[in-house]
């Protein structure tokens, strides 16, 4: 066996074990997909596994990606002979990297290259859950045990140099775009319930389609993602929508997931008159395709679209609070950072704000306040507002509006300045302190921006003195 190659090795081992598997190779035109600084660092990482008598393979989603034809850096590296710290130890020692991440809890290794390429090392393992716990307990396992733990049948490849080995006939799934999990799903998601939104991420990251045996194993379990940490669900559901927004948004509503996470939406009627769809599933999936079909990659504002409706159908029974209020508590269950609430509320709170400004035209002043305030989201509120417009019949001159923007736009001097007269020179001219400073500053940006004064240094000062008096 010494001299047995790392493939060699694998095949045996699941030969002795009575274990049903395919070898493939991998086409040379294939292998080239593979960018020239990762394929330098497998390269490096092999010899010196060598050196040190490990065997590894290369395993998950780089494989899947790999046959796929796709570009990945996500490189998960399986140890399965030899010491696993001393490698991982040697490999960031010899290479200048750094270890990001090392768990003897976990039998996993993260290692940090100077250029910002992370690979994750794992020793085969098995994992054993004892419920109500859904934390597993990690043991050193055969490669077997570590093969057969994994989720879906795409990410429980192994490659080694041009070969790779298929336990579960994944290869057949890729070719017919096809999700499964290795096992029963039922025991799949029961070991861990995240793996419900990974799925959804799969299918929308690939273009893939889930099984019928999935998708009943999903909403069978989908009120258990209640027992999921909040955060881990919250980065699952970004990156599924930051592929395919309205896929993502589609499959997580027609697997009753949304109706799990946000259960205070209750299908309710839409008022014909005003709307074209008749529920508020339908509608929000219809501002959704429209966001995307204009290019829309911004994964705050698909998440507006999704909680503005959620947060009215909430709100419309609590008299005491509005959309925004409602709104930011379910973004704070769901553990959004500080700068993502205050973006996504922000464009709750602007979400008809155009629409009020066709019916009630305001002067250019509130205009030009408006494009200052919300200068880094003016332009996904007003596709965001095309979105809102596109699930409405009422007939709505927007364009109008659109033009007059553009052309208040255009005098940046009106919108994006700082008074000649700061904060210090108003305290030391006019003697005044705290929050009156602070008062006269805001009145001095609005008169510039009325173009009631120039922004002179000696205009601000004749303002300031005319106000004060």
């Amino acid at each position: 066996m010494k001299n047995d190659t790392d493939f060699e090795i694998c095949r045996k081992e699941l030969i002795e074990s009575g274990i049903n598997f395919e070898s493939h190779q991998i086409n040379q035109e294939v292998r080239t997909n593979i960018s020239q600084k990762i394929k330098s660092k497998i390269e490096t990482i092999k010899e010196i596994s060598r050196k040190l008598n490990c065997s590894i393979g290369i395993v998950g989603g780089f494989v899947r990606d790999l046959l796929l034809e796709r570009q990945s850096e996500d490189v998960d590296f399986l140890v399965f002979r030899g010491d696993f710290h001393k490698l991982t130890l040697t490999i960031a020692e010899t290479m200048g990297a750094k270890i990001g991440k090392m768990s003897n809890k976990t039998l996993t290794t993260q290692v940090r290259f100077p250029d910002e390429v992370v690979f994750e090392f794992n020793s085969t393992r098995k994992e054993k859950y004892e419920y109500p716990s859904r934390v597993p307990i990690v043991e050193k396992a055969s490669i077997v045990e570590d093969l057969q733990r994994r989720d879906f049948t795409i990410n429980a490849l192994i490659m080694f140099e041009d070969f790779y080995i298929d336990l579960f006939d994944g290869t057949a799934d890729l070719q017919n775009q096809l999700i499964q999990t290795t096992r029963e799903p039922d025991i799949v998601f029961h070991e861990d319930y995240l793996r419900i939104f990974r799925a959804i991420r799969i299918a929308c990251k690939l273009g893939f389609t889930l099984s019928s045996e999935i998708k009943k194993g999903i909403r069978k379990n989908a009120t258990n993602l209640l027992d999921v940490p909040k955060e881990r669900i919250l980065q699952e559901l970004k990156l599924s929508i930051s592929y395919a927004p309205s896929r993502a948004y589609r499959l997580i509503r027609d697997l009753k997931i949304l109706e799990v996470l946000f259960p205070e939406v209750k299908n309710s009627e839409l008022n014909s008159q005003i709307f074209s769809t008749k529920d508020i599933w339908t509608k929000i999936e219809e501002k959704i395709k429209f966001l995307e079909t204009k290019g829309s990659t911004n994964v705050n504002l698909f998440i507006a679209m999704i909680l503005v409706e959620i947060a009215s159908e909430k709100s419309s029974e609590m008299e005491d609070r509005d959309l925004v209020q409602v709104a930011n508590e379910i973004l704070q269950k769901y553990k959004f950072s500080n700068r993502e609430r205050t973006e996504i509320t922000a464009y709750i709170s602007f979400r008809n704000s155009l629409i009020d400004i066709i019916k009630n035209p305001p002067q250019d002043f509130e205009i030009r306040k408006m494009l200052r305030e919300q200068s880094d989201l003016i332009d996904n509120i007003i596709l965001q507002t095309k979105a809102e417009l596109s699930t409405r019949i009422e007939n709505v001159d927007l364009d109008s509006l659109l033009d007059r923007i553009a052309k208040l736009r255009d005098r940046t001097d009106l919108i994006f300045f700082e008074p000649k007269l700061n904060g210090h020179e108003i305290r030391k001219i006019f003697n005044v302190k705290g929050e009156k400073i602070g008062s006269i500053k805001s009145k001095l940006v609005e008169a510039i921006m009325k173009e009631e004064i120039k922004n002179k240094r000696e205009d601000c000062i004749s303002y300031i003195k005319k106000i004060c008096d």
